[in-house]
Parts: C-alpha cells; sequence; structure tokens
C-alpha cells in the first residue's frame, strides 16, 4: 500500500540524513517525467530500458511496488516516493541542506513553517539512531506509517525520523 497525506491533516512526517549538496535533494524529491514522445522503437527501448532500471529487483516483493508502477505509468518516476513507498503533495513539503553537520534538530528544522509548534514534540521520538547530518525534510499533513525507515544512494542518505502533530 501507498501511504499518502489525504486525511492526515495535523501531523507533519520527519526525514533526517547526510546530502552532499542542495541540487541533490532537489532532484531526489522531484518528479521526474519522461518523454512523451513514443514516435519510434528506438525511444520506447530506450525508454523501456530506463523504467526497468527504476524499479529494482530487490524490491518486487515489497507491498507497494505494484502500486508505485501503477502511479507513475511509464510518465514519471520520484526517487524519494519510490525509496519509501509513498505519495505526497509537493505543495506540503520542505526540505534543506546545511552547510555542516549537526545532531542539533532544533538547529536543522529551524526556519521550517511551522517549526515551532513542533520542534518541542521531536523530543518525544526515538533518537537512538541518531548520527550528525546536514538534511531534513518535512511533509506536511502527513502522517508516514510506511515501515521502510531509510533510503541511501550515491550522494544521499536519508532515515526517516517519526512523525508528530503541528499546529498549522
Amino acid at each position: 500500500m501507498i501511504y499518502d497525506y489525504k486525511e492526515k491533516e495535523g501531523y507533519v512526517s520527519l526525514w533526517i540524513g547526510k546530502c552532499k549538496e542542495r541540487s541533490v535533494i532537489d532532484k531526489y524529491l522531484s518528479t521526474e517525467y519522461f518523454e512523451e514522445s513514443f514516435d519510434g522503437d528506438v525511444v520506447k527501448a530506450e525508454q523501456s530500458e530506463r523504467w526497468k532500471k527504476l524499479f529494482l529487483p530487490a524490491n518486487r516483493d515489497r507491498d507497494c511496488e505494484e502500486e508505485l508502477k501503477d502511479r507513475f505509468n511509464y510518465e514519471c518516476f520520484n526517487q524519494f516516493e519510490y525509496d519509501f513507498g509513498l505519495s505526497f503533495d509537493e505543495d506540503f513539503r520542505e526540505a534543506e541542506v546545511l552547510d555542516y553537520d549537526t545532531k542539533d534538530l532544533e538547529e536543522l528544522f529551524d526556519g521550517f513553517s511551522c517549526c515551532d509548534s513542533f520542534l518541542e514534540r521531536i523530543t518525544e521520538l526515538d533518537m537512538s539512531h541518531l548520527h550528525e547530518c546536514n538534511t531534513a525534510i518535512v511533509l506536511y499533513d502527513f502522517k508516514y506509517e510506511g515501515g521502510i525507515l531509510e533510503a541511501e544512494h550515491e550522494d544521499i542518505y536519508l532515515r526517516f525520523l517519526g512523525y508528530v502533530t503541528y499546529d498549522n
């Protein structure tokens, strides 16, 4: 099942991690749209091969795998959505990459919309896995309850921190 933002008002889901630079997180969180032209066998073959590489064989047994394929429908792909098996509205997402590493979550989430209403609640979350990080992602009106806790790629590592309530 894909976890989405519907009917989750008042919750904010939080991810932390390390990212090489801002452009990497922007690309990671953005939906990439594929070529719309299927005018030739070469284009179709190239797109088909590219599509196959996006869906990892190691993930084929995930509950959300077929749902994600249907959602993307050979038209688009979003690495964050794929990695965590979720769907989100980009209007309710914020991300930041600091120039330095920190373990101070107040510092990491400072400047996010509504952060004053959820910063205190973050301390209620399990911090046993907290390492120094420079990246934070928030999804507002989203209560992520998926089982995928972390994702790692060449220039980015993310771990789901948890969700808390916030005041809009």
